[in-house]
């Protein structure tokens, strides 16, 4: 048996650190003012912000059929008989099951999972099956162990520019405009509860007070903070940022383990500038 573990740009890693990790990669498509790029590979997140804050119309798409293609050629070559994927939700993209299909047109079997989100909590799984891999668990054995963890997970996006989350279908014109001169904040789920779809989970008015509500919600969810790790991400919004550091500090203890990363584009396309993000998931044990 030889297995390959491969994820996709959703998971904010670039084609050069999965490298380093061992991961194999799929570059989600980023489109900006009709120019395509490969996420990670040909554009970074700094890269994609700094064309955001200038306006530009961005957009993704699933990576190229021809890389999937080229990957699965060379698995063939290799003689590798089992691959973990670890996409993003299929709610949010047709990335695992356009995968899938091209897998067993070359005979390869796939070992998968719905993560039913994205962003630091597929990072979080791409890195474990690496781990368990190195260290010579079955596949199914991975995938049974990652399913666990994503059954103790969840996350929330708030965006501070509703009119991104029109462009997107998640509100209408009328309603962004509504909101906005209302300051009004729609707080987003990304989890196992709204199927890996974007869901309003509810609306406040301020950042501030969004940021709030939803480290109150995740303290609420989870038992034992030591078991978990919390994610805080934003597309540059360092005050937002730290505020939910703070408020999921006070809800959790001081001793949480909290990271911070950036809003990879596959959500920073959607939610715009300064939206910020908070994610948890529970940790797999034997895995740093």
């Amino acid at each position: 048996m030889k297995i390959k573990v491969i994820t996709d740009s959703g998971s904010g890693l670039s084609q050069e650190k999965a490298k380093s990790l061992g991961i194999d990669f799929l570059p989600l498509q980023v489109i900006v003012n009709e120019q395509t790029y490969l996420d990670g590979v040909d554009l970074n997140v700094d890269d994609l912000y700094n064309y955001m804050e200038q306006g530009a119309v961005v957009q993704t798409s699933l990576p190229p059929l021809g890389i999937m293609e080229d990957l699965l050629e060379q698995y063939n070559e290799d003689e590798v008989t089992d691959i973990v994927l670890i996409t993003l939700s299929n709610g949010l993209s047709s990335t695992n099951s356009t995968f899938l299909a091209a897998a067993n047109r070359h005979g390869i079997k796939v070992h998968t999972l719905d993560l039913y989100t994205t962003l630091a909590v597929e990072l979080y799984c791409a890195m474990v099956a690496a781990s368990l891999n190195e260290q010579g668990v079955e596949p199914q054995k991975m995938i049974d162990i990652l399913k666990d963890a994503i059954d103790h997970s969840a996350g929330f996006l708030i965006a501070e520019d509703l009119d991104h989350l029109a462009k997107g279908g998640r509100l209408t014109p009328m309603a962004a405009k509504l909101g906005g001169m209302l300051k009004i904040k729609p707080i987003l789920e990304v989890s196992k509860n709204t199927e890996g779809k974007v869901d309003v989970w509810n609306k406040v008015r301020t950042m501030n007070k969004a940021i709030k509500s939803a480290a109150d919600q995740i303290g609420k969810s989870v038992s034992n903070p030591e078991d978990y790790v919390f994610y805080v991400l934003d597309a540059r919004n360092e005050e937002g940022a730290q505020t939910a550091i703070e408020e999921l500090k006070t809800v959790l203890g001081p001793m949480a383990d909290i990271r911070r990363e950036p809003m990879y584009a596959v959500i920073a396309c959607h939610t715009g500038m300064k939206a910020v993000g908070l994610q948890y998931i529970k940790k797999v044990k034997g895995v740093q």
